[in-house]
């Protein structure tokens, strides 16, 4: 352990050693100039560049703020112009689906009076086939009957 207090420990001494004269002055005027000329050259424009860069990512938070709004802004614009536009195409597609089908209409009946107006013609022919097919066995049924009553009954 250091004895502090007997006359020959060197806390002691050097204790004794500083005493206040009039380089207490000097020096407390040396390190105000230094603490000066420090304060100019170093802690001010420290602090300028400190606050600049403050008001620089207060600034830019800000404009990220309003980019943020005019972003939203934009979407809401866009949804909304997305929205019109599929609406526009739904109607347009709904348009163009009832007119194709107005035309499908159109030409099942075209089709329907064509192959009705074949319908009657071919039945037109099939009746007169039957007709002269009939009047062929008519023919020949009175043929054959001529000719079976020529054999069954004897010739005078």
């Amino acid at each position: 352990m250091i004895d502090v207090m007997t006359a020959s420990s060197p806390l002691l001494v050097a204790a004794v050693a500083i005493d206040i004269d009039g380089t207490l002055f000097v020096q407390m005027g040396a390190f105000l100039l230094v603490f000066v000329i420090l304060n100019f050259v170093l802690i001010k424009p420290y602090l300028k560049t400190v606050e600049a860069r403050e008001e620089s990512v207060q600034g830019s938070s800000e404009e990220a703020g309003e980019m943020d709004a005019q972003a939203a802004v934009l979407t809401a614009s866009y949804d909304e112009k997305l929205s019109k536009a599929r609406r526009e195409a739904q109607d347009v597609r709904e348009s163009l689906r009832n007119q194709g089908l107005a035309e499908q209409d159109d030409i099942l009946e075209e089709v329907r009076e064509e192959l009705g107006g074949k319908l009657a013609e071919e039945r037109k022919v099939i009746e007169d086939r039957v007709v002269a097919a009939r009047a062929e066995i008519d023919e020949r049924a009175r043929a054959l009957a001529e000719a079976m009553v020529q054999k069954v009954l004897p010739q005078g």
